[in-house]
């Protein structure tokens, strides 16, 4: 596994993904940014880019690294190392997600579908699964960030800015990071209701 440090010495830092509200997003001065997935393909600059997904696109990017960007990725065991990317290891699956929720298509039905692990992990060598901007903010905390800003971060079935696609139902990421709070101040600047 590779080294990892925070970037700066603030504790501020701003997660961006690929939500309808970070569109035209410009990256301020002075304070880190955590691309998520397809965000680092259209952020001005990252510190950090991260992901919960080995696809095919996500593996691709992180073969062609932006110079000064360090790489993340939450993976299940078993899965092979990246080179040149710091490697955690990804919690949640379905031999412990428990009972179905009896209302299907609920936000926590989805949170149990997508074996998502609320809180945030304070072991230095895990992340949460749930999806991937939720292991960004467990990446913020684990670094030792106390004040996140999300961007891009909206849950809604609204086509993600940067490439037109569709995302997956996100109804799951409000209790997600609703169960963060506790442990992390969060602000969305975007869509997501669980958050001011």
């Amino acid at each position: 596994m590779l080294p990892i440090k925070k970037s700066g010495s603030g504790n501020r830092v701003i997660i961006v993904a690929s939500g309808p509200s970070a569109a035209n997003f410009i990256a301020p001065r002075g304070v880190p940014i955590i691309a998520v997935n397809g965000a680092i393909d259209v952020v001005d600059r990252a510190s950090y880019f991260f992901t919960l997904d080995p696809s095919r696109d996500n593996l691709r990017r992180m073969a062609n690294r932006r110079r000064g960007t360090k790489y993340c990725a939450a993976l299940p065991l078993g899965h092979a190392d990246i080179p040149g990317v710091h490697r955690f290891e990804r919690v949640g699956d379905h031999s412990t997600r428990g009972d179905e929720p009896a209302e299907k298509g609920s936000p926590d039905w989805w949170v149990w579908r997508w074996s998502a692990t609320p809180g945030l992990s304070v072991d230095p060598a895990k992340i949460h699964s749930g999806n991937s901007a939720w292991g960004a903010l467990g990446l913020a905390h684990l670094l030792g960030y106390t004040d996140v800003a999300l961007v891009g971060v909206d849950g809604t079935d609204e086509p993600r800015h940067n490439d037109g696609g569709k995302p997956n139902d996100l109804t799951h990421l409000g209790p997600l990071f609703a169960s963060a709070l506790p442990q992390i101040n969060v602000v969305s600047c975007g869509q997501l209701g669980t958050i001011p």
